[in-house]
């Protein structure tokens, strides 16, 4: 497996047929893992090593749907990309696709002020769990999980050998969208993202289906307390055969 260009991206995209689904509010979903990641270099402008001076950049994104696999190095082009795939899906307020990013915090803070949102979902301050734009929802696979770090993701995949990469990218390095990359530095940004996809894959396979996924991992429990408060007397009573103590 390798990543492949945007143009072969459009092209098997709009070659395949998605599986979708539609929910009780007739907002239909592509039933398919998808995920977003970024990688960026940090310094200190001037040399200057304070606070103040912390610069970042990101020089490389990465997107997958499925088996897909595409990256591009400025946010020009992605802006672009989102709007070729939302063309190709026709996605809209009423036809979405989920994109998983694992911490969508911290790639929140590079692509806020590139987007237009529709609609941002957040948790704590300048922390979202869930954003819009158009048909395309991007949530957080790090608040999913638990907190689980990507590679705990990758170790603890049930029915998919796909591992984050490890050692292949230097961090000290600075690097910028012009900087020549390797292909293992390549192979490094593509399996974040086919850890993630694969992550996303076991959980439609487990929850039904991609709307049904709760945004985080305590959204099992509080699904599974809702089911017991709200159990039918016939329930009830097939557990505890047939006394119900006056419970209703």
């Amino acid at each position: 497996m390798a990543m492949i260009s945007r143009n072969d991206f459009y092209y098997e995209l709009s070659s395949t047929k998605l599986p979708i689904f539609k929910d009780n509010k007739s907002i239909v979903w592509y039933n398919v893992p998808a995920s977003f990641d970024i990688e960026t270099s940090s310094f200190y402008e001037n040399d200057i090593h304070t606070p103040e001076n912390k610069r970042a950049i990101m020089y490389i994104w990465q997107f997958g749907i499925g088996n897909l696999v595409t990256y591009g190095r400025t946010w020009a082009e992605f802006d672009s990309f989102l709007m070729t795939v939302s063309e190709i899906l026709s996605l809209n307020e009423k036809c979405r696709l989920v994109v998983y990013v694992h911490n969508l915090p911290y790639e929140w803070q590079f692509m806020r002020k590139h987007f237009r949102w529709d609609k941002v979902f957040i948790l704590d301050d300048r922390k979202p769990v869930k954003a819009r734009i158009g048909g395309i929802e991007f949530r957080c696979s790090l608040k999913l999980s638990g907190g689980k770090s990507l590679a705990n993701v990758g170790k603890d995949l049930q029915h998919h050998d796909v591992q984050k990469k490890v050692g292949d990218l230097d961090y000290n390095l600075i690097r910028t969208p012009a900087t020549p990359l390797s292909e293992t530095e390549l192979g490094y940004c593509e399996y974040d993202i086919r850890v993630v996809n694969a992550y996303i894959a076991e959980k439609i396979e487990q929850d039904g289906n991609v709307s049904r996924i709760p945004l985080t991992n305590t959204g099992y429990v509080r699904e599974y307390c809702r089911k017991a408060c709200f159990r039918t007397l016939e329930e009830v009573q097939d557990n505890y055969g047939g006394a119900y103590y006056g419970l209703f």
